[in-house]
C-alpha cells in the first residue's frame, strides 16, 4: 500500500509539473528552483491524498489471526474409561464391531485384543511397535486405539506410563499420520488425557506439558465437574489461544473433522477465559436425545471456538471508531440473495471492463474440499460474451497464501464474484492470505467485486451471521472479525425481509452502535461507489443508524427502494438534486 501511495504521489507531481507555467519572476530571481518546487508539490499532493489513503483498501488483516489447520482429516474418539467404548455405536455411522481395530498399549508396545472388549476389537497378530511405525496407512485397519493405564493411583495423566518419552513422542507422531490419512483414532486412559496441545498432571498445582495436539489447540481435563471450571479457566488463561474442554465421567467425546459430539451419561464443557472486552464463555455439549433437540445443544464447531480463543488475544473488534464506509476506487455489487436484479449481471460485466476486456473470477462459498471446475455463473458470463473467466476455490489456507498457480487468476482480475452459501467458509479460506490481498487490489485497480447472499455479507469488514452451527445468531463469536473488508464500518445481512431478520439487526447495532447496519432483501442489490450506495431491484434495503433516534412507533431503520440512494459516510438519503 505504501509503495502504491508513493507511485500515485509521484505521478500526481509529474502531472502538476507538466501543467504549470512557472512564473517568470520566480525563475529569473532564482527564488525557487525546479527541485524545491517538486518537493513543495509532493508535500501538497501528500496533504491532499492522505485522507483518502487512510480509508482506502488497506490490507491489515493478518494471516496468523486465523487457524491454518481448520480440521482434522479423520475422526478422534476420547474417553478415560475403555468401557465407555460401547457408546461408539451412538456416534459412528458404522458400528465398530464390524471393523477391525488395532490396539496399542504403551507398556508393551504390542498390538493385541483388549481383554473383555472383543466385541469392539478383533484379534490380530502381535507385532513390535517399530514394525508398526513402518507400515503404510493403507495397510492398517480403519480404527486404531491407544490405551495407557496409569501407574499412580488416582492419576489420569501419568506420562511415565510409557516406556520412555521417546516412545510417547514417536507413537504420537505416528497417530497423527494415521489421523491425516483419514483413520479413526481412539484414545483411552492416559492416552486420552494427552490428546490436546497441553496437558496437566493430576495435581491442581502442576505445570503444563506438551501434548499430542491431536485435539488441536485444546487443553483437555478428564473426570471433570462444574466445580473445576475455575481451575480449567486458569489453565487456558496461561496457555493463550487454547480452548478448555472438560469431560465428565462416563462420557465419550468425538471430533469428526471439526465437529464435536458426545455420548454417554455426562457432558463436555467448553470454556474460554474472559478478556477486557468479552466475558468468559462456558457452554455444555450433551448427547443428542429426543426427536428434535436444538443442534447447538449436541453439536459444536471446534474451529469456531479456536477462532474465538485467538480473537480474545487481539485488539478489540470492531474498533470503537471504524474506518468510514467508502470505496475509494472500483465498485461493490452487494446482492441480498434469492435471485439477481434484472440487468445486474450485465452491469457487473461492464464495470469489470466489458466482454472483451473483463477478466472475471468466480469464488464459490463451499465447505467441500473439491468443487467442479465449471459453474453456472461462469456459463452465464460466457453467454454474455466474456472471454476470460476462472474459478478459484480452496479449503487450504496455505495454498491461498503462497501457491502462485492458485493465485494467478487474481493477479490481473478486473472482477470477482462471491457465491452464496455459508460465509464462514470464505473467512476460513481467505482471511489474511495473499489471495485476500489480491482481492482488495482488484478494487484498487478500479475493478468490481460482487456477491450474493453469503457473498454479500463477506464484503463487509464485520462479518454478520457466520456461525458454523446453524445460522440463527447474527453475531458469531470468533467470526465477527472474519469479513474480507472491502467496505469498512458496516454489517451486512441478506434475505432480510423474507426471513424476518429485522430484530437481529437491531440487536447487532445496539451491541455495536459504531457500525451501520445494512439489511438487503432478496432479488435486490446495493451498488456502492465512493460513499454512495444505490438500491437496485425488486425489494428494499434497510439502514440501521444508532446516531438517529428511534421513531415513536419503534421503527429504528431507514427503508429505501429501487432508484433511491444513500450516503454511507454521512448516513443520509441522497436526493436527486444532490447527486
Amino acid at each position: 500500500m505504501r509503495l502504491q501511495a508513493c507511485h500515485a504521489l509521484e505521478n500526481l507531481s509529474n502531472l502538476l509539473l507538466e501543467s504549470i507555467d512557472y512564473p517568470q519572476i520566480l525563475l529569473k530571481s532564482h527564488i525557487l528552483n525546479r527541485r524545491l518546487l517538486i518537493y513543495l508539490l509532493l508535500t501538497l499532493s501528500l496533504c491532499v491524498a492522505l485522507p483518502h489513503l487512510a480509508i482506502g483498501q488497506v490490507f491489515d488483516e493478518r494471516y496468523d489471526d486465523w487457524p491454518v489447520r481448520l480440521k482434522i482429516d479423520g475422526r478422534l474418539v476420547i474417553t478415560l474409561d475403555p468401557q465407555e467404548l460401547q457408546l461408539l455405536d451412538e456416534l459412528l455411522a458404522s458400528p465398530l464391531a464390524s471393523e477391525s481395530c488395532l490396539l496399542l498399549e504403551a507398556d508393551t508396545g504390542s498390538k493385541k485384543t483388549l481383554v473383555g472388549y472383543q466385541q469392539h476389537f478383533k484379534s490380530v497378530d502381535p507385532r513390535p511397535i517399530d514394525e508398526l511405525l513402518e507400515l503404510e496407512p493403507d495397510s492398517l485397519p480403519q480404527f486404531i486405539a491407544w490405551h495407557i493405564a496409569a501407574r499412580k493411583p488416582g492419576s489420569n495423566t501419568d506420562r511415565s506410563a510409557t516406556e520412555s518419552s521417546a516412545d510417547f513422542d514417536r507413537v504420537g507422531a505416528w497417530l497423527a499420520e494415521q489421523l491425516a490419512a483419514g483413520k479413526t483414532i481412539i484414545l483411552t486412559g492416559v492416552g486420552a488425557a494427552v490428546a490436546g496441545k497441553f496437558f496437566y498432571e493430576a495435581s491442581p498445582s502442576s505445570t503444563s506439558e506438551s501434548g499430542l495436539d491431536l485435539l488441536p489447540d485444546c487443553i483437555l481435563q478428564l473426570d471433570f465437574s462444574s466445580s473445576q471450571i475455575k481451575q480449567l479457566t486458569r489453565r487456558i488463561s496461561s496457555a493463550q489461544r487454547c480452548v478448555g474442554i472438560g469431560l465428565e465421567p462416563q462420557t465419550l467425546l468425538l471430533l469428526d473433522g471439526r465437529k464435536l459430539r458426545t455420548a454417554g451419561a455426562g457432558r463436555a464443557w467448553l470454556v474460554l477465559p474472559r478478556n477486557r472486552e468479552s466475558p468468559s464463555r462456558v457452554e455444555t455439549l450433551a448427547p443428542r436425545r429426543g426427536a428434535r433437540p436444538s443442534t447447538t445443544e449436541w453439536l459444536a464447531d471446534l474451529t469456531e471456538w479456536r477462532r474465538d480463543a485467538i480473537d480474545r488475544t487481539l485488539e478489540p473488534f470492531p474498533p470503537r471508531t471504524p474506518q468510514p464506509p467508502r470505496v475509494e476506487s472500483g465498485t461493490l455489487v452487494i446482492v441480498g440473495g434469492g435471485g439477481m436484479p434484472r440487468g445486474m449481471m450485465q452491469r457487473f460485466v461492464e464495470l469489470a471492463g466489458g466482454t472483451e476486456s473483463a477478466k472475471l473470477v468466480y469464488i464459490p462459498c463451499e465447505e467441500r474440499e473439491q468443487v467442479p471446475a465449471q459453474s453456472s455463473m461462469m456459463d452465464a458470463w460466457k453467454e454474455f460474451g466474456v472471454q476470460h473467466t476462472a474459478l478459484v476455490h480452496t479449503k487450504d489456507r496455505q495454498q491461498a497464501n503462497s501457491d502462485e498457480a492458485f493465485l494467478a487468476p487474481l493477479v490481473d482480475a478486473t472482477g470477482i464474484w462471491f457465491g452464496g452459501g455459508r460465509q464462514w467458509n470464505l473467512a476460513d479460506s481467505y482471511y489474511g492470505t495473499q489471495a485476500h490481498r489480491l482481492m482488495k487490489q482488484v478494487l484498487s485497480r478500479g475493478g468490481v467485486i460482487g456477491g450474493s447472499s453469503a457473498g454479500a455479507s463477506i464484503q463487509a469488514r464485520y462479518l454478520a451471521r457466520a456461525t458454523p452451527i446453524e445460522n440463527i445468531r447474527i453475531m458469531a463469536p470468533g467470526y465477527e472479525r472474519g469479513g474480507l473488508g472491502f467496505l469498512s464500518g458496516v454489517a451486512i445481512d441478506q434475505h432480510f425481509s423474507q426471513r424476518g431478520r429485522q430484530a437481529d439487526m437491531t440487536t447487532l447495532v445496539n451491541r455495536y452502535p459504531q457500525l451501520l447496519g445494512i439489511g438487503i432483501d432478496e432479488a435486490t442489490a446495493l451498488v456502492v461507489q465512493g460513499s454512495q450506495a444505490q438500491v437496485v431491484g425488486q425489494g428494499s434495503v434497510y439502514f440501521y443508524d444508532r446516531r438517529q433516534a428511534v421513531a415513536p412507533d419503534g421503527t429504528d431503520y431507514l427503508k429505501l427502494a429501487a432508484g433511491e440512494a444513500y450516503d454511507l459516510v454521512e448516513r443520509s438519503t441522497i436526493h436527486p438534486n444532490r447527486q
